[in-house]
């Protein structure tokens, strides 16, 4: 079976010590070459924060400095990083993804921006120039849109050369309170094929909306899926995953949607089974929800219940 899906690819946030002023020595630093201006970790990366009033800070990126001679480390460069429309549109096309950028009223940076832009200067000795980004208040985003922050090395001064490694997509993501690693155990009943369910499962609630979380296999399809067992072999359903509707006050689920649609193209869709738990368990952890696929293709009698699930999801870690 091949089934494509849209997604969002995240990448993997690796935070590194920031510092203002880095001295260390480039290692055998000749008098040969060029001096190369280049961002470390380039390609997209996720700032993800939590959904507090508080400020948060992480690191935005990081460029770097390779100089081609002691003379060139212990010089002054300069350098200027800009937001980058481009960046966006192709990444947004790439992945089907709608990104815009993040208003400027809703962070502050260190060294703050001139316009558009990072003016960095490079002082003798200096390697390193992290730019810091501070989140005011995550509570104050609009849940309902994607934000990110497209940057690319566009000038170096005279003496120097940018990198190949130049641009970064910076996905800003805000996390409620359901967010995270999850461990799936539990049953699967299908009405219709001989199918089971792969427990236990690791599975990844993704922050959707501000009351929302969309379910997402991270190790058999790494999409927007559920993995089943036909046999020995892993399949799934196609064009159904959930989307699970928290009551904020009392962490009760209130409602389950299909992420491809109410229904799909292929007739599926999901619903809450109100006989379920159907909550979250802020002391343990643990969500326990019972939930449904409908198919009318397969299950012609109303309510076309195809598919019974039946998950306890214990939060492991973040995703």
């Amino acid at each position: 079976m091949k089934i494509v899906l849209n997604k969002i690819v995240f990448a993997a946030l690796s935070l590194f010590a920031l510092s203002s002023c880095m001295k260390d020595k480039v290692k055998g630093a000749g008098d040969a070459g060029t001096t190369i201006v280049k961002m470390m970790n380039p390609g997209s990366k996720v700032l993800a924060f939590d959904a507090v009033s508080t400020p948060q800070t992480a690191m935005l990126v990081d460029i770097r400095r390779d100089a081609n001679s002691e003379a060139s480390l212990n010089s002054s460069t300069s350098v200027t990083v800009t937001l980058d429309q481009a960046i966006m549109d192709t990444y947004n096309e790439d992945n089907g993804t709608a990104f815009e950028f993040l208003p400027a009223e809703f962070f502050t940076t260190d060294p703050g921006m001139a316009g558009n832009s990072f003016n960095l200067t490079f002082g003798p000795g200096e390697f390193a120039k992290p730019i810091k980004f501070t989140l005011k208040d995550a509570t104050q985003l609009d849940f309902s849109k994607q934000y990110a922050l497209p940057l690319t090395i566009t000038t170096v001064d005279a003496g120097g050369k940018v990198s190949d490694s130049k641009s970064s997509m910076v996905i800003v993501l805000v996390k409620n309170t359901w967010d995270g690693a999850y461990e799936v155990t539990g049953t699967m009943k299908d009405e219709a094929a001989d199918l089971g369910g792969v427990f236990p499962m690791n599975y990844h609630l993704i922050t959707s909306g501000a009351v929302t979380v969309d379910g997402f296999d991270p190790d058999y399809w790494v999409d927007y899926f559920i993995p089943i067992m036909s046999g020995a072999d892993v399949s799934g359903y196609g064009g159904y995953s959930p989307v699970f509707e928290f009551d904020p006050a009392t962490n009760k689920i209130v409602k389950v949607t299909n992420i491809y649609g109410q229904p799909a193209a292929n007739g599926r869709y999901a619903s809450l089974d109100p006989s379920g738990v159907n909550a979250y368990d802020p002391a343990t952890k643990t969500i326990k929800v019972k939930f449904f696929m409908h198919q009318p293709a397969s299950i012609p009698a109303a309510p076309h219940i195809r598919v019974k699930f039946d998950w306890t999801m214990k939060r492991t870690g973040d995703r």
